[in-house]
């Protein structure tokens, strides 16, 4: 269903400058039905054409308008005001702080999977590009095309050796977010790379093709190994310090590994050793706890940073953001930022750093704790008040630049929850070639064929399993067990469902 978010994000994205089609398969690997998207494009086709601006030009506008009605309705009031302004001591914002991270080329993934760019035909080539909605429904499970599954394998080889590669190095890490130093609002840590990101995913997606390929020629033991190369990298980069979409990108990588895993299991010839290593093989895709946090310590660093910057006035933000010399900016323009009622640095910054350190402990908490919030406006929506707020540029800036990240956490969640079902998928698969039957509870698999058994994250408790119905599931959101659900999407249901189709 289009709702206000699905909006937003695709405002968002289209002012960075993404294309439709980009942010159409963006949406498409993080669950949102194709119809919903197309619904969205409709609704904002219609609406009034904005100007594609940056995050940061955006908020010099508004500033800007701000000023002009502060010069003209109350010219004197900006000084008078200053008078009795207070910004806080700069707060102590080290639990927030990054470390400099080093790994050397011959073990960073980083280098290889850079490469994918310049293999991997990008959407807006046309002539070159395998149309993208055959290969979704592909990996999907919706329908298979042998003959455009032998293209993209035999199209595709330096790409797929180039991820297998990134897969068997020991890290990956950024080299741009590796020193905290290095990050700023122009180089910005969710929007930079963001063709190198899409190509990642989509390798992962050829990389899943290739693995359904393998498996129908009876090769099941290559085909997993296939796809549990973007779990790989995906783990590896969740583990590393990275940015947001660094972080969403993996999370979608490596559900099209698990997900293509569940795919190949049923049909499966590998004894039940080999089963049982594969299944025990994942206990290590759980945590990745840490790089999720250092996320949302990279997110505060950005806006600290960018904060400084406006601040101070340096001349190389300020060109930047009003794409004008620094001599053909307004003197007034330089003074309302100094203004220390009207632009307070460190209460700024801790707004920012409140929310930081909520989506740093729910990162901890318990899936079923985690509620959805919202993120308020501190801006006055009556423009008296406008006049007198104090710190109102401070607040301007979060109200814009301010992000809803609770969902990254409950998607988290689902990860596990995916990592979870397709250990349990294996395992079952091993119990039956051994007895012939299937598991009257999961415990029966464990020690012999899981080392415990899988949590559902929503409750911590065991996930729920079926024999009846051959289904695996999860409480889900609502912490209510109504026996599993029934649907294509498994993310949208009330009881996240996986079917046993073996």
């Amino acid at each position: 269903m289009v709702n206000q978010q699905l909006l937003d994000y695709i405002k968002q994205q289209s002012q960075q400058g993404v294309n439709n089609e980009q942010i159409k398969q963006s949406l498409l690997a993080n669950g949102w039905q194709n119809a919903d998207i197309e619904e969205a494009f409709n609704i904002m086709a219609q609406a009034p054409v904005q100007p594609k601006k940056r995050k940061w030009k955006k908020i010099v506008l508004i500033i800007i308008g701000v000023i002009i009605l502060l010069i003209v309705s109350l010219l004197l009031l900006p000084r008078f005001l200053n008078l009795f302004a207070k910004d806080i001591a700069p707060i102590n914002d080290s639990d927030l702080q990054l470390q400099k991270v080093s790994v050397s080329d011959k073990d960073n993934a980083y280098f290889d999977l850079i490469k994918l760019g310049n293999v991997i035909d990008k959407p807006e080539d046309k002539s070159q590009t395998i149309k993208s909605q055959t290969i979704l429904d592909m990996v999907a499970g919706k329908t298979w095309d042998n003959q455009v599954a032998e293209e993209i394998v035999s199209k595709n080889s330096q790409a797929f050796e180039y991820f297998a590669e990134a897969a068997r190095k020991p890290k990956y890490q950024n080299p741009e977010s590796a020193d905290p130093a290095n990050i700023n609002p122009d180089t910005g840590l969710p929007s930079t790379g963001y063709w190198w990101q899409m190509a990642r995913l989509s390798a992962a997606r050829l990389s899943a093709i290739r693995a359904l390929y393998l498996a129908r020629q009876g090769k099941d033991k290559e085909a997993l190994d296939e796809a549990l190369n973007s779990v790989n990298i995906g783990q590896k980069i969740q583990e590393s310090q990275g940015s947001l979409i660094e972080y969403l990108v993996a999370m979608a990588m490596k559900a099209v590994g698990l997900e293509t895993v569940q795919k190949i299991i049923p049909s499966s010839k590998l004894t039940s050793a080999e089963l049982k290593q594969y299944a025990q093989g994942l206990d290590k895709f759980y945590k990745n706890e840490n790089g999720l946090i250092m996320v949302f310590k990279g997110q505060y660093h950005v806006y600290s940073s960018g904060i400084d910057l406006i601040a101070s006035g340096d001349k190389g933000v300020l060109e930047l953001l009003f794409d004008k010399k620094e001599s053909q900016i307004p003197e007034i323009i330089k003074k309302i930022i100094k203004n220390s009622y009207y632009f307070q640095p460190n209460k700024t910054k801790l707004l920012f750093a409140e929310d930081a350190r909520a989506y740093i402990k729910s990162v901890n908490q318990s899936c079923g704790e985690i509620k959805a919030t919202e993120v308020k406006s501190l801006v006055p929506t009556n423009p008296a008040k406008l006049y007198t707020e104090e710190n109102l540029i401070g607040k301007v800036i979060y109200d814009i630049t301010a992000t809803h990240l609770t969902n990254v956490i409950t998607r988290k969640c689902q990860e596990d929850l995916l990592v979870g079902a397709t250990q349990a998928m294996i395992a079952i698969k091993a119990y039956k070639n051994d007895t012939s039957n299937y598991p009257a509870s999961l415990d029966e698999l464990a020690p012999g064929y899981l080392s415990s058994v899988p949590q559902d994250p929503f409750d911590e408790k065991s996930l729920k399993y079926s024999m009846a119905k051959k289904i695996l599931y999860s409480v889900g959101n609502d912490m209510q067990d109504s026996g599993g659900s029934v649907g294509d999407d498994w993310r949208q249901m009330a009881d996240p469902t996986f079917v046993i189709n073996f």
